[in-house]
């Protein structure tokens, strides 16, 4: 492969090629009328598996926000909210009254 070559192809998230053989791939599926029965069979088949899956989703979402085990664990909904500090190197909002430089 030439440099010329590797240039014009994107890797990664950016791979065209990829993402359109992707898109057609689900556009097929879509257009095949079998999507009613994926959906019949990757439901849970008792409440058990349905409890698993509803962990596991919760799981899954706790990591996509970056939520720890023990956060998790506590319940806590959604992210957690920053510390307010107020701007400034003094926090009370007052700064010092710059002194006067001779000369100026």
């Amino acid at each position: 492969m030439t440099s010329s070559t590797s240039k014009s192809r994107v890797q990664g998230e950016g791979d065209y090629a990829s993402a359109k053989k992707y898109n057609q791939h689900v556009r097929e599926f879509a257009q095949s009328g079998k999507v009613e029965q994926a959906a019949r069979d990757a439901a849970p088949r008792n409440a058990q598996e349905k409890d698993e899956m509803r962990k596991a989703e919760a799981e899954g979402r706790a990591h996509a926000r970056g939520q720890s085990k023990v956060e998790q664990d506590k319940g806590s909904p959604g992210r957690t909210k920053p510390v307010k500090k107020a701007p400034g190197k003094y926090p009370q909002g007052h700064n010092p009254i710059p002194e006067k430089l001779p000369g100026r």
